[in-house]
């Protein structure tokens, strides 16, 4: 090939320039009156073919498109008479398949052979236009998009909107070209502006590209208007811009508001209602009042809101109040109140009694609510009368057998010494049968005492003197057994109104039973502690083996004793004397590390007193 016309170093390097017409990324044709005489890689690449023997010789027509036959040769003619050759015309070619192409012509006249012909410079831009027709379909859909969109959308900048869609205009009461000429301290409160502007300034530094939106928005006409939304951090024109979507919430924020107020009421009327209260969700407690919280055995709300009420109730009723938590949901009537034990941080079992109902529409939801009621002290009250009803029935009883028994024993009594008299020789039988009749006489006598006990006029005591004067009896016994005895009284020195003969017979049967417990030795503490609910607490500890548990709250029952020659009856007649003086005997005891009983008496008031004398 050669070409006359393009410089006459070209012409002495026919390869070399064969070489870089092929490396050119547009497409190169030679056309001689009309005819393709050569074509470069590129264009053959262009039209799909791979070899230049396939389109030599062909018309150039036969690749232009039909719609711009017509008017090609005058565009190639007008190209090759301008004098700036880098002007270019747009047409359609055809591929060998047919196939469209758009393109850019650029041409030039050359010589081929010596003879003149034209080159042509093909630019493919399909893909380019391509690419503009998906970016202007694109640009109409999110336009689309965003005018239509059931969402308050804008773009802010530069503390100015510069885009609001008709929804949000709408929103606010203005037009869009109206919202345009606003500034954000128009539209958003002064706080939530100022909150917006830092968390946007501190994620462009931190990267963070999402934030959510809560603001008071101001309408045209100057009311108020509840949006939440989303933003993020674009690039709009070549600025950092907002842009952000909003939903009108302010019906939702009114029912909140609704739904919190009513929670409130609830809250304040449980708060007040005298009876310990809870509700729950699921299961899931979420308000407790006060005296609730004491029946729980907790102090803060905060440490049980959020838990699972079961993590309260003793795991053997778990499925029987699973059972009544989804009756209630099928009910609008309370259920009666059940027995259930709860237990407490501190691991205390107290009985209570449940009843539940549920309450609709409790912030958007039906939960239920929940009565507790303590029966500690019930149990404890039909305890005290069960054994006082026993006292009552055992004192009848052992009046009338008391008084039929003393009389046989006197008379067996003076019989079995007259015959120990009578027959010196075998003394060891009439000694066991003394022995016993005197133990006879003794659970008489103290059947007689617990019939009837003899109680004299009660007067003030001091209560010190009372105590010292049983240790100094039991001293000798302890000191026999190794046992130390502690007494701690505190500053008060309080009195108590009683009888001192009954407070002494019970102080040394509660301190002789905790002296005897300790055989081997130990200690035996007394304390004395004035309280302000008007009460002395009297406490004797001692550290022997213990009351077993199955024992422990039978313990006060006629003839149920642990010592081997004890009656039963002593802590029974404790019972009833010190009840007698309005005041309480409770025994609590561990396995292994001893037993203690606890005597509460009122204590004198000193300012009656005063006003007696």
């Amino acid at each position: 090939m050669k070409i006359v016309g393009v410089g006459e170093q070209l012409k002495e390097s026919e390869e070399r320039y064969q070489h870089l017409v092929h490396m050119l990324p547009d497409g190169l044709v030679v056309l001689l009156e009309g005819d393709i005489v050569f074509a470069n890689r590129a264009y053959l690449n262009m039209i799909g073919v791979t070899r230049l023997d396939e389109i030599i010789a062909h018309p150039m027509s036969k690749f232009v498109h039909p719609e711009y036959l017509d008017q090609f040769t005058a565009n190639i003619n007008f190209l090759i008479r301008e004098a700036n050759p880098s002007h270019f015309i747009y047409h359609k070619l055809l591929k060998l398949d047919l196939a469209v192409i758009e393109v850019e012509l650029r041409a030039v006249a050359v010589k081929f052979d010596g003879q003149p012909a034209v080159q042509l410079i093909v630019h493919d831009i399909s893909d380019q236009i391509r690419m503009k027709a998906s970016l202007h379909e694109k640009d109409y859909l999110y336009k689309s998009l965003m005018e239509n969109v059931v969402a308050g959308v804008f773009v802010g900048q530069k503390h100015k909107v510069v885009y609001a869609n008709p929804y949000l205009a709408e929103l606010y009461g203005y037009t869009e070209e109206e919202m345009l000429s606003l500034s954000p301290n128009q539209l958003v409160s002064e706080e939530d502006l100022l909150q917006i502007t830092n968390d946007v300034l501190k994620g462009m530094v931190e990267g963070i590209e999402q934030f959510p939106l809560k603001l008071k928005g101001i309408k045209k006409d100057g009311s108020i208007i509840y949006l939440e939304g989303n933003s993020s951090i674009i690039m709009f024109n070549g600025h950092p811009s907002l842009l952000g979507t909003l939903q009108d919430v302010t019906f939702k924020r009114e029912k909140e508001k609704t739904l919190r107020d009513s929670a409130k009421l609830y809250q304040k009327i449980i708060k007040f209602v005298p009876e310990p209260i809870l509700l729950s969700d699921q299961g899931i407690i979420l308000y407790v009042n006060r005296l609730a919280l004491q029946v729980i055995g907790i102090a803060d709300a905060t440490e049980v809101i959020g838990q699972s009420l079961l993590e309260f109730i003793h795991p053997s009723d778990h499925d029987t109040h699973m059972q009544t938590v989804e009756n209630i949901t099928l009910s609008d009537e309370p259920t009666p109140f059940e027995e259930r034990v709860i237990i407490r941080p501190d691991g205390q079992h107290i009985d209570v009694e449940l009843s539940s109902i549920r309450i609709n529409n409790y912030m958007g939801k039906d939960v239920m609510l929940t009565v507790i009621r303590d029966l500690t002290d019930r149990k404890r009250s039909e305890e005290l009368l069960i054994r006082s009803e026993k006292l009552s029935a055992i004192g009848q009883l052992a009046a009338g057998v008391a008084h039929e028994i003393r009389n046989p024993l006197t008379a067996l009594k003076g019989f079995t010494q007259l015959l120990s008299a009578k027959y010196p020789e075998t003394p060891h039988y009439f000694n066991i049968m003394a022995n016993e009749i005197d133990r006879i006489t003794l659970i008489v006598n103290e059947f007689m005492t617990l019939a009837k006990p003899h109680f004299t006029q009660f007067n003030y005591e001091p209560l010190e003197p009372i105590l010292q004067s049983v240790i100094s009896i039991l001293e000798t016994q302890a000191i026999l057994l190794n046992v130390e005895l502690k007494v701690f009284y505190d500053e008060a020195r309080p009195s108590v109104y009683g009888n001192v003969d009954q407070l002494k017979q019970v102080f040394l049967n509660i301190i002789k039973n905790a002296l005897e417990a300790m055989p081997q030795g130990g200690e035996v503490t007394l304390s004395v502690t004035t309280m302000e609910d008007g009460f002395v607490h009297i406490r004797i500890k001692d550290e022997g083996p213990g009351i077993p548990e199955e024992l422990i709250k039978r313990i006060g029952e006629p003839f149920l004793t642990t010592k081997e020659k004890g009656t039963g009856l002593g802590i029974m007649i404790s019972t009833r004397i010190i009840e007698a003086h309005k005041g309480t005997l409770q025994l609590s005891s561990v396995p292994n590390e001893g037993t203690m009983v606890e005597i509460t008496l009122p204590v004198q008031d000193k300012h009656l007193a005063l006003s007696l004398r």
